[in-house]
């Protein structure tokens, strides 16, 4: 009997067993298909939407090269379904977002996708509203120069801005999608492909639509007109070489006379600036001048023979870091030659713009020589600074061969950025604006619309009234070489407030880690000013070679400094002040980028607690709780 029992539980034991295992395998089974539902299918759908919008992207360039405007319309609704579908096909995906190092990467394409439907949906809208104008357009099936396509682009942004207000939430909801998208955890390049760069592009294009949809609307509105529609434009384009950085972005070494008409845009005249400093001179021997030099000039800018300077040239006008007044310096210099004003206003430009466009559009030859983006040896530095760099001191050296390179070069490079495939249009409109965003591209117009417009896109280089606390550092390099392609700053500022009384310290670290260049790199003679707010007083200061000086300008009160920083070296400048401002229910600051300069680390520290540690890249405002 104990034999049979035994048996019997033998036996029942193999069907838990096998019941059990039955029971598994169909959990097994089950959480199979709950993936493959979840993820497979998606991933399926997402692939071929991809698919899908890749074939129907290269068809609508295809068709606007071919300028078919119905094709343009009809693959616009076919992206913009395409896109709809992986992004559906994402939100059965959501539960990447809780998976470390994959969810991060899961809401950037998420991000992408949801802000492309936008766009096109933007786009849908636009090219609905131009039916019945194609042929006015320029939109007759044949293909367009790069000038013609300007002139069209002109007109259509005609058309469309009446639309901006359909459309303008659409732009914001795009821009909200991709505004978290940490491009700088990206690779530089996967397989050939400039990822980070082309994520860069992307996701600043769709935020500058909105914001020039809702801050830049003015813009927009004089962007005709500024471009030569319905009357012609000339501009007289100053080159600043940021290497040798100066108040409004570096010495001024060239000039170019561009004049646009209808979009269309050529370079008349252009030299280098000693040229226009030896007719200033030679006019001046006639007659008197008013061209007493300010006092920054005499202290720290003699003459070769060492000699303090007692006349004030036009390569050093830009004394004053707000663009507005060194322009008008500058153009009331230019009135001395008995020429007038041939120009509308001013651009201002540095070699940065140069190096960045040309890295998008190619090299270019100018006389011979090799203009690329690529690395030199001889500098450690693009290819294109270091042949601006030398063609600045031959000029300099006021040697009679030389060429004015400027105005051709922005020529060939206009030239080629007009007529680049439009593939490359998104990445060069992103980049000029993004150079102006960082101050490296600056303007003064005549026109006071025009001017206001461009000031509230903050692309004037003013220094700015503010009811806070306020910090400006502009550095002068006064000493002729290129040192400023290798110095660098670090600058630290601590904030203490006590019973509404505030007392900063800032303390900038100068470094220059390059060996000893004669021309390329030699010792900075750096006057560095201080702009804080109105009625701040100085408390200590250390590192300065001359004692501080405490003067008003620009609504503001100046600390003037004067360093020098040797290669393979650094210097420490510390100052510590008191400030008038009494914050209420916050710290206000405002911190406003040099023009030119690099994107010099900072770091802000309120009552011993570290607030902010980032690079200005632009001007940066900020509102601590206290």
């Amino acid at each position: 009997m104990l034999v049979n029992l035994n048996k019997k539980l033998e036996r029942m034991d193999r069907i838990y067993v096998k019941r059990k295992k039955g029971r598994g395998l169909k959990r097994i089974l089950v959480i199979l298909m709950i993936l493959v539902v979840t993820t497979l299918v998606p991933g399926f759908f997402i692939f071929t939407g991809a698919k899908q919008t890749i074939s129907h992207g290269k068809t609508l360039i295809a068709a606007y090269k071919r300028q078919n405007f119905d094709q343009i319309q009809d693959e616009t609704s076919a992206i913009k379904s395409s896109f709809q579908r992986v992004d559906f096909s994402l939100n059965f995906l959501f539960w990447l977002k809780i998976i470390p190092f994959l969810g991060g990467y899961y809401q950037d394409i998420k991000g992408l996708t949801s802000a492309g439907v936008e766009e096109l949906k933007a786009a849908e809208i636009i090219f609905d509203s131009l039916e019945g104008n194609q042929d006015e357009l320029g939109f007759r099936g044949t293909s367009l120069s790069g000038p013609e396509r300007v002139t069209q682009s002109i007109k259509l942004l005609g058309k469309t801005l009446p639309l901006l207000p359909q459309i303008e939430e659409n732009l914001k909801k795009a821009a909200d999608s991709v505004k978290k998208i940490d491009t700088g955890k990206y690779p530089e390049t996967i397989r050939g492909i400039k990822m980070r760069r082309l994520l860069e592009t992307a996701k600043n294009f769709i935020l500058g639509v909105a914001i020039a949809a809702e801050d830049g609307r003015d813009a927009l509105m004089i962007a005709p007109k500024a471009l030569g529609l319905p009357s012609a434009k000339t501009y007289l384009l100053l080159f600043q070489n940021d290497k040798e950085i100066r108040p409004t972005g570096g010495f001024i070494t060239a000039f170019a006379t561009l004049k646009i008409d209808q979009g269309q845009i050529e370079s008349t005249t252009s030299d280098d600036i000693y040229r226009l400093d030896e007719r200033l001179l030679a006019t001046c021997e006639s007659k008197i001048c008013p061209l007493t030099p300010p006092p920054p000039i005499v202290k720290y800018l003699p003459e070769v023979t060492g000699k303090p300077r007692s006349a004030w040239s036009m390569r050093d006008s830009n004394i004053s870091p707000d663009v507005p007044t060194a322009a008008r310096e500058f153009e009331r210099m230019y009135q001395l030659l008995g020429a007038g004003f041939p120009f509308d206003g001013i651009i201002y430009i540095d070699t940065q713009v140069v190096e960045e466009i040309i890295d998008v559009t190619g090299p270019i030859d100018v006389f011979g020589t090799k203009y690329s983006a690529e690395i030199d040896k001889r500098c450690n530095c693009p290819n294109v600074i270091y042949e601006l760099e030398s063609y600045a001191e031959i000029a300099a050296k006021g040697e009679q061969d030389r060429k004015a390179i400027l105005g051709v070069l922005m020529q060939q490079i206009l030239a080629r950025a007009m007529g680049s495939e439009v593939e490359k249009l998104p990445e060069l409109l992103e980049t000029v604006a993004r150079l102006a965003n960082h101050k490296h591209i600056m303007f003064y117009m005549h026109d006071s619309s025009v001017q206001n417009a461009l000031s509230k896109l903050n692309w004037i280089g003013e220094i700015k009234a503010y009811d806070g606390d306020y910090l400006h550092i502009n550095d002068s390099n006064f000493a002729g070489g290129k040192s400023n392609l290798y110095v660098t700053q670090d600058v630290r500022q601590e904030i203490k407030v006590n019973n509404g009384k505030v007392t900063k310290k800032i303390t900038i670290e100068y470094k220059n880690d390059q060996p000893f260049n004669t021309w390329l790199n030699a010792i900075n003679l750096d006057y560095v000013r201080f702009y804080v707010p109105k009625g701040s007083k100085l408390v200590s200061s250390k590192g300065s070679e001359v004692t501080v000086t405490t003067i008003e300008d620009l609504g503001k009160t100046v600390f003037e400094a004067f360093i020098q920083v040797r290669p393979q070296n650094s210097r420490k400048l510390e100052i510590e002040y008191e400030i008038p401002y009494q914050p209420k229910e916050g710290y206000k600051l405002l911190i406003q980028k040099q023009p030119g300069a690099k994107d010099f680390k900072y770091e802000v520290k309120l009552n011993g607690k570290k607030v902010e540690d980032f690079e200005l890249d632009t001007d940066k405002e900020f509102k601590f709780p206290l």
